[in-house]
This record gives C-alpha cells, sequence and structure tokens, in this order.
C-alpha cells in the first residue's frame, strides 16, 4: 500500500511537472525566437533616399539598416524599434526627424532582415546599439549621437551604457524585463511563478541571459546625458508605472505624460506637440 501511495504521489508531482516544462518551454521559444515581421512601409513612402547599410555586431550579427542622410545637420540620431517589429513599424512614428537630422534606422537581431536566432528582451541588443553608435561615429557624427527607442528598444537604448549617445528619447519603455513578463503572465495567477521560473531557466540555458538582470530602471541610475520619457497613462501593454520607475532612479529625467494614450499612440495623441518636443529635445541635447 506504502508503495502505491508513493507511485501515486510520484506521477502527481512528476506529470504536472513535465507539462509546466514543455508549456514554459513553449512561451520561451515563442518570446525568445518570434515570427519575422518585415513592414511594408520604406522611407521612399515619406520622399525619402535611404542608402541601404548593413551593421557588424560585436559577437556577428549582421543588421539590416537604413540611413537616411540630411546633408543641412551635422547631428544624428539612430531609431529602434519595438519587441518584435522591425524598422518599419517606427518609421511614420519618427520621419518627422528626418526634416532636422540624420537618421539610422535598422533592425534588432532575430527581427526584420537581420540575422540572429534569438531575440533577447535588450540583453543582447546593446550590442546592436554599440553597432548602430559605431557606424554613426565613422560617418562624421562623434559627439553629437542621439538615440530614440519605442518599447523594447526604449529599454535597449537605457541598458547601453556607450557613451557615444548624447541624448535619449524614449516612448514607452518597461523598467525592468522580469517585471514585464511578470505583467504579462498576470492572467495566470497563482500558476504564473512556476510558469516565469521556469521560461528564466530556458533563458539562462539557451541564450545565457539572466531575465531578472535585465534592468533599464537600475541602468538609468548611471546616466549622465539628457534622457526624455514618453508614457500614456492609458497604456495597457507597458503601463507608466515603468517610466515613472526609470523617472525615480535618473531624477534628472524629464517624464511627458501622455492624457489618453495607450502603447504607441503617443505620437498620434499628442500631435504636433510629440514633433516639437522630441526635436527639441534632441537639438538642445547634441551640442
Amino acid at each position: 500500500m506504502k508503495h502505491l501511495a508513493f507511485r501515486i504521489g510520484w506521477r502527481l508531482l512528476f506529470y504536472p511537472g513535465l507539462i509546466y516544462a514543455v508549456f514554459s518551454f513553449i512561451f520561451f521559444w515563442l518570446y525568445a525566437h518570434p515570427k519575422r515581421y518585415t513592414g511594408a512601409y520604406t522611407p521612399g513612402d515619406f520622399g525619402l533616399k535611404p542608402e541601404p547599410v548593413k551593421l557588424n555586431t560585436s559577437d556577428g550579427v549582421e543588421l539590416d539598416g537604413w540611413f537616411i542622410p540630411n546633408k543641412a545637420s551635422k547631428k544624428a540620431v539612430m531609431v529602434c524599434h519595438g519587441y518584435p517589429m522591425d524598422k518599419s513599424d517606427v518609421l511614420g512614428l519618427t520621419v518627422f526627424l528626418a526634416r532636422e537630422f540624420n537618421l539610422l534606422y535598422f533592425d534588432f537581431r532575430a527581427t526584420g532582415r537581420s540575422g540572429g536566432f534569438f531575440s533577447t528582451g535588450g540583453a543582447r541588443e546593446v550590442r546592436d546599439i554599440d553597432a548602430a553608435v559605431k557606424f554613426l561615429e565613422d560617418r562624421g557624427f562623434a559627439g553629437r549621437i542621439g538615440a530614440f527607442g519605442f518599447s523594447m528598444g526604449g529599454a535597449s537604448i537605457l541598458l547601453s551604457p556607450n557613451p557615444g549617445i548624447k541624448a535619449r528619447v524614449l516612448d514607452a519603455p518597461y523598467a525592468d524585463l522580469g517585471g514585464e513578463l511578470d505583467y504579462v503572465f498576470g492572467a495566470w495567477g497563482v500558476w504564473r511563478k512556476p510558469l516565469l521560473l521556469m521560461m528564466k531557466g530556458w533563458s539562462l540555458l539557451f541564450t545565457g541571459v539572466n531575465i531578472n538582470a535585465v534592468s533599464p530602471a537600475k541602468a538609468a541610475a548611471g546616466l549622465t546625458t539628457p534622457l526624455l520619457l514618453v508614457h500614456g497613462d492609458a497604456d495597457r501593454q507597458v503601463p507608466l508605472e515603468n517610466s515613472r520607475r526609470i523617472k525615480a532612479a535618473y531624477p534628472a529625467a524629464e517624464l511627458w505624460v501622455v492624457k489618453g494614450a495607450g502603447h504607441g499612440e503617443n505620437w498620434y495623441k499628442a500631435g504636433n506637440a510629440y514633433e516639437v518636443r522630441v526635436k527639441a529635445f534632441f537639438n538642445a541635447g547634441l551640442k
């Protein structure tokens, strides 16, 4: 009887654990190796003539990009898209910057037309940003490089300590990757914690990334350069509290709360004020 009870108890623990391991691996795989999205928009749709470029990261990933020159400007801004989209997705949001700056768009690793297999929520994407900074410095923009990032792109920019970035504008960034995943899986209730624990284990095993260590908010505490945070108070995907936490870590940052704006809606809700404020911020920060 005791032997039977042991066998039943063992199965009650083993099989649910196995099911959880399988589910957690599937979710990890879907998040870390997202389906490729390539948008239809190109700079030509906005009357711009881009130079196709390839950026090479320190770990051997080739990134696909567009460089949009502005011969009247000596300043440059790199534009970083969100997860799991590509550079085309933020083109309409940021094309107004082309009137005053040279622009560099690129697809992060494992997205769009770039190389790479795993997306890491900003942990390895900082190497992509380093490659973009080097490209712009080689083009003569050293000391006058800004960075604009949406969602994961903004978080990645904040994670990058690259001294070549002199001003940052972040639209709806998350404060830390572990917390964002915890929020995304909130509907799982009490089952959320073991699922995320296993997902974090898979991440460490396959990518070498400790998700709990990916914290843009902590990185913000070490900043000394200008930072503008733009966040909608109706954002249900990456709540406003994320930018508030970043602001708390770096009090010198400017926080602009856009009323009634959801994720990706700040430009639409704020209208011309968005363009005016972002351009003014970069012009002031890239002297």
